[in-house]
């Protein structure tokens, strides 16, 4: 093989290894599904929806739209849900 070619199949590999050993904090995307409670002015996970104790005032929207009315999160169960977490580059980037 050529030089060149060489140098980038050795490029490519070095950046592939490095993608998948660099971590990074991957914050819940604005748009993740959130269970807001206008009454209480709190919103919830939808894992923790079962053991919270909500009203019937209730809106299925987005994380973003939970934030914009300044709402508190309902319990720890909901700040462990839209906690960042620790991934590889190339894992945050496809997931």
């Amino acid at each position: 093989m050529k030089k060149g070619t060489w140098i980038f199949i050795s490029l490519a590999g070095i950046l592939l290894i490095l993608g998948f050993t660099i971590p990074i904090t991957v914050q819940p995307s604005a748009d993740t599904r959130t269970i807001v409670d206008h009454t209480l002015h709190v919103y919830s996970a939808p894992e923790c929806f079962d053991q919270a104790d909500l009203t019937n005032n209730l809106e299925e929207t987005t994380y973003h739209y939970a934030n914009e009315l300044e709402y508190e999160s309902e319990s720890s169960c909901t700040d462990n849900a839209f906690i960042g977490e620790k991934k590889p580059l190339l894992m945050a980037i496809f997931d």
